[in-house]
Order: C-alpha cells, then sequence, then structure tokens
C-alpha cells in the first residue's frame, strides 16, 4: 500500500528574506528568466531555481498536491509578492552568470514566538461580572543564531540544482525592502574571444582577413566607452518598453588577456590567446554588451576604425541606429552584480560535505578541459596533414589549384565570437547602412498600434529610468568600490 505524502504546513515556519549568490553557465538554457506564459525549447536558469526552492520546502507552493509532468513544479510558485522574490540581472540565453543575485522569503529554523498562556477559568469580579483573564508572563525567548542556528541554504539547493547552476553564498539581513535588481549599484560582465577568431589557415582566399584581431584597436576603441554615454545606437530597441533615457555609466571598459591561455592546435604559427572585453558599469540596456562588442569586433577586424565608437555616441548627430549584427551569446558572462557597501554580508556555504561543491565543479571543468585538449589534437592532426600535403605536392611540381569554395566568397567574414565562419557580402560601412526610426518615433508607433499594452507600461519605465538615474547620486562612491 502507497504511503499518502503529508502536506506541508507553512504556518508551523517561521520565514527570513535572504539574499543568494549563485553561478551557472548559460549553454543549457533558454537565458535566466522564467516564462511562464511561453514555452520554451530549453528550460530556464530561474524554473530551476524555483524547483529546488519549492522541493526543499525552503517556499511554500500554492498547494499541497505536486502537479505531474516535467516543468509542473514550477506552476505552484506563489509569486513575488508573496516570496519578495527580485533578480539583480536578467541574463539571455545563452549567457552565463558567476555573480547572480536573487532576493527571496526563505523558510527558517528561528522558532516561532511562543503564544502567551492563560490562567484556566475566567475570574470573578467582585460585583459579580466576569474580568479578562490575566495572562501569564511571556517565556522566555529561546537564543537563536541567525547564522550558526540557520538552515544551511547552499548545501540544500546544490543537492537539488543541475551541477551547471551553483549557489555560492547567502546573505542573513538584506534590508527590509531589498530588491536585488533596483538596489544593485552596479554590474560587470566579460566577454571572451580567441585571437586568432577563426582558423589563420582558412580556405577563404578572397577575403583579405587573416582571422587574427588588431588587439590595439580594439583597446583604443574600448575606451571611448568610459563614462556616461547615450548608449541607444548599442542595443536592441524594442518599442514595447517604452524606454526614453538611453544613458548608463561605464567604469571600466579594457580588452584583457586571459592568464596562460595559449593552446597548441596547430604545427606552425603563433599559438592562440584568448581575451575578455572587460566592462563594468551602472546599468545595461537590452543586449548591450553584444552591441558593443560587436563593433569592436568589426574594429579589430580592420572593417572600421575606433572613431566609430565616438560617432554612434554621438546621438546628437546620429539619433537614428545603423543596422548591423550583434555578437554571439555564449562567450558572455554576468560576472558580477555589485551593491552598497555593507548591505550583504556573504556567508559562504561549507565545503568538507560528501559530493562537495568544489569536487562537482572541479569535475566539470576536468571533463571540459579534456575535451579541448582532444578538439586541439585533432586541429593539430588536420593541419599537419593539410601541410603534408602541400609538401608532396609541392615535391611533384604540382601546382595547387584554389579550393572551388574560395571563389564563392566574394565578400568579407564577420566574427561575431561564436563558433562559426560567417560570411556576408561586399563590406558596407556602419554610417552608411540602413537605419531604424529615431526612438521617440518608434514609441509613438507602438503607442498607436496598441495603447492597451502601454497603460501598464508607465511604472515599470518610470522604475528603470529611476535605477538610470539612482547613479546620479551614490555612484561616485560606488564607482570607486568598483575600481578599487
Amino acid at each position: 500500500m502507497e504511503k499518502k505524502q503529508r502536506s506541508f504546513d507553512a504556518s508551523r515556519y517561521s520565514t527570513r528574506l535572504i539574499a543568494l549568490k549563485f553561478a551557472y553557465l548559460g549553454g543549457n538554457y533558454n537565458g535566466f528568466e522564467h516564462q511562464a506564459n511561453n514555452t520554451t525549447p530549453l528550460p530556464t536558469v530561474e524554473e530551476k531555481l524555483f524547483e529546488a526552492l519549492l522541493k526543499s520546502r525552503l517556499v511554500a507552493p500554492t498547494e499541497s498536491d505536486e502537479p505531474d509532468g516535467p516543468g509542473s513544479l514550477v506552476k505552484l510558485w506563489p509569486g513575488e509578492e508573496v516570496t519578495q522574490y527580485s533578480k539583480g540581472g536578467r541574463t539571455d540565453r545563452g549567457v552565463s552568470a558567476f555573480g547572480q543575485v536573487i532576493g527571496v522569503r526563505v523558510r527558517s529554523n528561528r522558532p516561532l514566538p511562543s503564544r502567551p498562556t492563560s490562567r484556566a477559568g475566567p475570574i470573578v469580579g467582585g460585583e459579580g461580572g466576569k474580568e479578562e483573564e490575566p495572562l501569564s508572563s511571556p517565556p522566555s525567548p529561546v537564543k537563536f543564531d541567525d547564522i550558526k542556528d540557520e538552515l544551511p541554504y547552499v548545501q540544500i539547493l546544490n543537492r537539488l540544482l543541475p551541477h551547471d547552476i551553483r549557489v555560492l553564498a547567502w546573505a542573513s539581513n538584506p534590508p527590509p525592502d531589498f530588491s536585488a535588481r533596483f538596489n544593485c549599484r552596479g554590474r560587470h560582465y566579460k566577454y571572451f574571444f580567441s585571437n586568432p577568431a577563426i582558423s589563420p589557415r582558412n580556405n577563404f582566399s578572397s577575403s583579405s582577413f587573416s582571422g587574427h584581431l588588431d588587439i590595439a584597436k580594439m583597446q583604443e576603441a574600448a575606451s571611448f566607452f568610459l563614462g556616461e554615454n547615450d548608449f541607444r545606437n548599442f542595443c536592441k530597441l524594442d518599442a514595447s518598453k517604452q524606454i526614453n533615457n538611453f544613458k548608463r555609466i561605464i567604469y571600466e571598459s579594457s580588452i584583457e588577456e586571459v592568464p596562460t591561455s595559449r593552446v597548441n592546435i596547430g604545427s606552425g604559427g603563433e599559438a592562440p590567446k584568448m581575451y575578455y572585453f572587460n566592462l563594468r558599469g551602472s546599468a545595461f540596456l537590452w543586449h548591450q554588451v553584444r552591441h558593443m562588442i560587436a563593433i569592436l569586433f568589426l574594429i579589430g577586424q580592420r572593417l572600421e576604425e575606433p572613431s566609430l565608437v565616438r560617432e554612434l555616441l554621438n546621438v546628437e548627430k546620429n539619433s537614428r541606429k545603423p543596422q548591423y549584427e550583434m555578437a554571439d551569446d555564449r562567450a558572455l558572462v554576468l560576472w558580477e552584480c555589485y551593491f552598497s557597501e555593507g548591505e550583504l554580508e556573504w556567508i559562504y556555504g561549507e565545503t568538507g560535505e560528501k559530493d562537495g561543491l568544489m569536487d562537482i565543479v572541479w569535475m566539470e571543468w576536468h571533463k571540459s578541459r579534456l575535451d579541448e585538449v582532444l578538439r586541439g589534437g585533432l586541429v593539430g592532426i588536420v593541419d599537419e596533414a593539410k601541410q603534408k600535403a602541400a609538401a608532396a605536392a609541392e615535391a611533384k611540381d604540382e601546382v595547387s589549384k584554389p579550393a572551388p569554395q574560395a571563389d564563392k566568397y566574394k565578400g568579407h567574414i564577420l566574427v561575431d565570437g561564436g563558433s562559426r565562419v560567417l560570411h556576408r557580402g561586399k563590406y558596407i560601412p556602419v554610417m552608411q547602412r540602413a537605419r531604424m526610426d529615431e526612438v521617440e518615433v518608434l514609441n509613438e508607433k507602438y503607442r498607436k498600434k496598441k495603447p492597451e499594452r502601454v497603460s501598464g507600461k508607465g511604472k515599470a519605465r518610470r522604475a528603470a529610468d529611476a535605477v538610470a538615474a539612482a547613479t546620479k547620486g551614490g555612484v561616485e562612491v560606488s564607482a570607486r568600490r568598483l575600481i578599487a
């Protein structure tokens, strides 16, 4: 006889608002944010977090019985108002994060306050009427250490989460009105790429691009992003959001080499290096980082000059965004979310448990590293075979004919940071391309087309603008802390 599962009574437990810091690899997920009313081809990171919080009963589900079917548990999530849930950033499909932060109200070990007891039976007054029963003295509060006596949140969640989502730490006492989004004073992104960006031994002889990026030019261009600028030409414009303020502050913008990143994948030439676009700022627009690095790639390919960045930032002169492709998502990482000093004191979970956090992450890295070495070896073998074939042809006094596909590509190769070689037509300079309508025109067109959707956007738009404006006040302290 199957034992009936006992229902969870949330009223027996106290709750507390905490913050969680966690990391994830985005390749297996359809972005961070849960799409409640849309079916996605892959799960989202937020879905997996909700499932772990519900399975562990750190958050009480809306019903006692769990629904059947994959992904159905998320339907029992009680919502943001009940859980005081907030998120520091919303990464898109394929994007990873190593310093994501959420706020959420969870179950606690803290004892519930005891109710005062009364004497048995009524007390009759001198006039014969009943008086209120006097209460006995309240019991002494149970001693409770906010950290030592609390539930091991990090370990509980990591036991239930996939191995590519790892909780790193929790903060015990965020402000009562804490919002991981609106309390966040800055975000740090890194976008990784290799140099050469494509095989330097490619067969695309009609293209002048050798595969090597001009890092010095990219570095010069990246420096132009520093300070406060209007980034409407460096983001995906979405009229449904009705955004009017595109000004953001960038504290750091540079191209950095990844230490000890050289990998031997060929018999000749210099070994490839890994670099990253290092970017810290107050807040970011939709797809802003991927647009910024896309322009830097064009400059690195010597298709554009570094001055293009200044041209696109000059919105008085160039108020309409030129059409260009943004960079691939896979290499982008939300590295860290920053908060005011002392606002969140992170408590890191113990690492001594069986199959601990470090063991799991290390083994995942080990598998990836082996894969890198094997693939690098394959590239080296293929390259060696190619060199031997060329040498044999030369020895026979044969002139090698160009590969048939070489004549197909009369245009240019586009570097987008992904794993594909993208062939495009004749290169048109960015400032000579077709342009979108001005932001004000796009917003007005949307308001006329869908007025019912715009009516509820006012509050969200003002809140988003407030986040950008908030950097005006406390940003100097935050900026110094970020750079330090």
